[in-house]
Parts: C-alpha cells; structure tokens; sequence
C-alpha cells in the first residue's frame, strides 16, 4: 500500500458568498495552501471528518449550522478541538467565538487573511 504524504497545508474555506469564496481561495492557493471551499456548516463538517484540514476559514452567517455553531461542534470533539480557525464575518462581532483564533472584518485584504493563516498554520504545526 503506498502512503500519500501531503506537502501543502490543507484549508477549509466556509464562505456562502461565491465571490468573495472565489477570492479569497485564489489568494490561499498562490500563497501555496492547498484550498477547500464549502457553502455551509453541515458540508464543513461533512469535509472535516473525510479529511482534517490544517486550518478552517469562515464566515459566521451561514446557511443551515451557522459558523459559530460549527466551532463549538468541533470544540466538542476530542480529534477537532485543536484545529485552529479563522473567522471572516460582516457583523458586529459581539458573537463569542472563543474558539476562533482570530476575527478578521469583512472586508478583509486578501494579504490579511494569508498572513493570518500563515501564522496560526505555522503555530499549529
């Protein structure tokens, strides 16, 4: 049997709006990240238990399991508690993500955003 061994840092980006999904993984993937994206929280947690991304990105306001409720599912589970997350999110940010690693502001410079995942990917390695 042959072992796979993944050389790029996997990221599961969690973002309903398509445009803002479309850049911000084109960004990721020329900063060298291997870039998932998912509409919303129940495919996120469909993708994270085929295969653990190294760093999550998402937004708070999505359809069906919202974001937030998505980091406490994960905070609740012994395999996914440590992997580290990023929230991009429009909103007020009165919201407690305890989880979250960092909140960044809609509308977040795409440089931001890869020098936040740079930095927790780095962290968490």
């Amino acid at each position: 049997m042959d072992v796979v061994v993944r050389t790029r840092k996997r990221i599961l980006l969690v973002e309903d709006d398509a445009d803002l999904a479309r850049l911000y993984r084109s960004v990721l993937r020329m900063a060298g990240f291997e870039a998932l994206h998912v509409t919303d929280g129940w495919s996120a947690l469909r993708a994270i238990d085929d295969d653990r991304p190294d760093l999550i990105v998402l937004d708070i306001h999505l359809p069906g399991l919202r974001g937030d409720e998505l980091l406490y599912e994960l905070s609740q589970r012994p395999e996914t508690r440590q992997i580290p997350a990023i929230v991009v999110t429009g909103s007020d940010i009165h919201l407690a993500v305890a989880q979250a690693k960092q909140i960044l502001r809609k509308p977040c410079d795409p440089e931001r955003l890869v020098a936040a995942v740079e930095r927790y990917v780095e962290a968490a390695a």
